[in-house]
């Protein structure tokens, strides 16, 4: 029997902020989207309602109605994407930021995300970071190993870039962003899905096989700082999913100032 439960959490230091985590599931599907965070406009006021947010939704809602119709496989979740990526498309295609994104600095709707799928004993994934999945065994290594394409090209934009330059934000967005970006003959990129081509390179898809009593995590950035922590994990794992299981969460994250909004599906199996 697969057991779940959903944790979703507001920003805690910024509750005025616009909520631009999603989440959708069926029984055997788990989907999580992060809407990428916007520029505020020439007043200083951040877009409300947030594309970002609308986005994110519309990721997780035809994520899982897709995969909801097909037979398990990791095509099927490359699909599954192909088609929100579509209708992504077709909704930023109807909006203002979209329509200003060369003068706007590209502040598009746009979300990162990432899925599980059970399929028996197995668990097929689908990751464009930075959204994750994890499994923990008894061993408590977080399985599977996953690449940061964001990190690693966030590290080199600050290295070399200056983000409150408009420009700098614009290139992070337009060029590095679904693309190849070139520096001193190497190359970086990352994927989200906003609509438009070249996310593919960069989502990461793949099969864990599951053993009894894994916890299975698909989470939001903002639990990426929770789930590296081994006694946060362990005291996870080893209790029974309940009322208290929440409080738990809740009161590790305000010991740990994890204050960014996060979003996690928490799943045994």
């Amino acid at each position: 029997m697969i057991k779940h439960i959903l944790y979703h959490e507001n920003n805690r230091k910024e509750p005025y902020k616009p909520q631009e985590d999603a989440y959708d599931n069926t029984d055997y599907t788990y989907v999580v989207a992060d809407g990428v965070t916007h520029d505020v406009d020439e007043n200083g006021m951040y877009p409300n309602p947030s594309d970002a947010s609308k986005v994110a939704q519309i990721v997780c809602d035809a994520v899982t109605k897709y995969l909801s119709s097909k037979p398990p496989s990791l095509d099927n979740i490359k699909l599954a994407y192909l088609e929100a990526n579509k209708q992504v498309q077709d909704f930023n295609q109807t909006r203002p930021l979209y329509k200003a994104r060369e003068t706007n600095v590209y502040t598009i709707g746009a979300a990162t995300t990432a899925a599980n799928w059970i399929e028996g004993n197995n668990l097929l994934y689908g990751v464009l970071d930075d959204c994750f999945i994890s499994v923990f065994s008894d061993d408590y290594k977080d399985h599977p190993v996953l690449k940061s394409y964001v990190e690693q090209s966030a590290k080199i934009l600050d290295d070399n870039y200056n983000w409150s330059k408009p420009e700098t934000r614009k290139l992070w967005r337009k060029e590095i962003r679904n693309n190849t970006y070139i520096h001193d003959g190497n190359e970086y990129g990352y994927g989200v899905i906003d609509g438009r081509e070249g996310f593919m390179k960069y989502l990461q898809l793949g099969k864990v096989a599951l053993k009894p009593n894994d916890l299975m995590c698909v989470y939001t950035d903002g639990f990426i700082k929770l789930l590296q922590d081994l006694d946060f994990v362990k005291g996870l794992r080893e209790q029974s999913f309940s009322a208290q299981t929440y409080e738990y969460i809740k009161g590790y994250a305000e010991k740990h100032d994890a204050y960014k909004e996060k979003t996690a599906y928490f799943i045994k199996h």
